[in-house]
């Protein structure tokens, strides 16, 4: 992952240290190839997170789900922003 999306992004310059912290974490450990690997990172992030006693709201998380998508191609990430819409449909959010 470009450290350069932690250090030159705006959307970072609110987040708590702790949240920054576990995102460049989760970041690092980043391997997901197609839009069901993004979902499966996406899946034990929040898992970790909770655990660790940490909570992020709808722009935290597509925060994360911008830099799972950051290694996709234009066709995974569609499908991957396809997936997300339908999760958070049936979620109701």
């Amino acid at each position: 992952m470009d450290s350069s999306f932690f250090t030159n992004n705006p959307k970072l310059n609110n987040i708590s240290p702790e949240k920054l912290q576990f995102l460049m974490e989760m970041a690092s450990q980043e391997k997901g190839a197609t839009p069901k690997d993004m979902m499966s990172a996406l899946m034990s992030a929040s898992t970790a997170a909770k655990n660790k006693g940490v909570n992020f709201d709808s722009s935290e998380t597509d925060l994360i789900v911008e830099v799972l998508k950051q290694n996709l191609s234009d066709s995974d990430k569609s499908k991957a922003d396809m997936i997300l819409s339908m999760m958070r449909k049936r979620n109701g959010g």
